[in-house]
């Protein structure tokens, strides 16, 4: 019997069962993939969501730290250390940034970099409304005895609704340096629990108390500083010194991650920052370059001698400013030199004297000469030299 051939078998395509296989461990594994990715994806917000708490907790605490204790440094006169204290806005003066590359003395940092109008006390021409308020600051522009602005900006710090977003309870916390643009320190606040206020300024007793410390609230604030008038009475006068009295400020934020319902994370957060330098007037110190006397005048005896009168009038550093000038630096020179070389003589300032003379004995009869004088402050910085040009007198 003749054996049939067996058709050949056809090997393309699955069978049913082995494509409902495949399809089940598809399946499977899209499951098991997208378990992992939501996993993953939900870490990621939540480790996100953790990091913009603590960087709105860090941002909300540290940068208002770091400039409030500088409050009070470098004031001068009769500029207030503490300008206005309310709920919601802090406003003070401090010489924080200096932009002055030669003569830095005061300043806790350096930035050459800021704004002119940012790093030197608040112009007047340039007053506003304090945010928050209805206070406009300054009403005088503060300097120094030399006509030169103050060192001490103008901070304030200050809380505003944040119109970015559709809640109506989140706030920024805001930093202003004198009347320039406000910069974004945190967001995403909401206020204390309890109806506290975000600034809390704790004030010394009288000394009877001792150091115990009490809340400034109610009909205390704002504390506003202003200064003290012969016609001002008992009781405003206790007002415009009160925030004198000022030794801490204490600030609370309740911090969110910006998120809404189950997403929402909240820290509430305060800290006590003290101010040492409020209330206390600053000590003497050698800061920029002394101011030159403001005349110097050189009278020849006219008897051929060679004998030269010198005299000039004290620095204006000397009795107000900065009251550091320690002595006076005298040189001369022939009017053909091109420049002084030693001193010729020291004299010390002393306290009172508006005017200094001193003779001048081994001149040269019928010879031209350049005369300078400088003051020196304990730095020692030396200001300006003032010259004046004489011819003595022949036999």
């Amino acid at each position: 019997m003749p054996i049939q051939p067996q058709s050949p078998r056809s090997d393309a395509g699955f069978t049913m069962v082995e494509l409902l296989i495949a399809m089940v461990m598809l399946a499977a594994l899209s499951a098991a993939t997208f378990s992992v990715f939501g996993s993953q994806s939900k870490s990621f917000r939540t480790n996100t969501s953790r990091f913009d708490l603590s960087q709105n907790m860090r941002s909300a605490i540290e940068l208002t730290e770091r400039t409030t204790r500088t409050m009070g440094a470098g004031v001068v006169g009769q500029q207030p250390t503490l300008v206005y204290g309310g709920n919601d806005i802090l406003a003070f003066n401090a010489d924080y940034i200096e932009r002055d590359t030669v003569n830095l003395r005061w300043a806790a940092y350096w930035n050459p970099d800021a704004p002119a109008a940012e790093a030197a006390a608040w112009d007047a021409a340039t007053a506003t409304t304090l945010p928050n308020t209805s206070y406009t600051y300054p009403a005088t522009t503060f300097r120094l005895s030399s006509g030169s602005l103050s060192p001490a900006e103008t901070y304030l710090l200050y809380l505003e609704q944040d119109a970015a977003t559709t809640r109506s309870d989140d706030f920024i916390l805001f930093q202003r340096v004198n009347a320039g643009t406000p910069e974004m320190l945190a967001r995403n606040l909401l206020a204390p629990t309890g109806g506290r206020p975000w600034f809390q300024y704790l004030l010394q007793r009288t000394l009877v108390t001792g150091d115990t410390l009490i809340n400034a609230a109610g009909g205390l604030l704002p504390l506003i500083r202003r200064p003290a008038a012969s016609a001002t009475n008992a009781a405003d006068s206790a007002n415009f010194v009160r925030p004198d009295s000022v030794r801490a400020v204490r600030f609370r934020f309740r911090v969110t991650n910006g998120q809404t319902g189950a997403e929402q994370s909240i820290r509430e957060v305060e800290t006590l920052i003290e101010v040492p330098n409020n209330g206390i007037p600053m000590p003497t110190v050698c800061g920029r370059s002394p101011l030159p006397p403001a005349t110097l005048g050189l009278i020849d005896s006219g008897l051929g001698d060679g004998r030269v009168t010198v005299s000039w009038t004290a620095s204006p550093d000397q009795t107000i400013g900065e009251v550091d000038v320690r002595q006076y630096i005298l040189w001369r020179r022939l009017a053909s030199a091109p420049a002084f070389e030693q001193p010729l003589l020291v004299v010390r300032a002393e306290a009172g004297t508006p005017t200094y003379t001193s003779a001048i004995l081994d001149n040269l009869p019928g010879t031209a000469y350049v005369f300078g004088i400088a003051a020196q402050d304990c730095t020692p910085n030396l200001s300006t030299t003032l010259t004046s040009n004489i011819t003595t007198s022949t036999p």
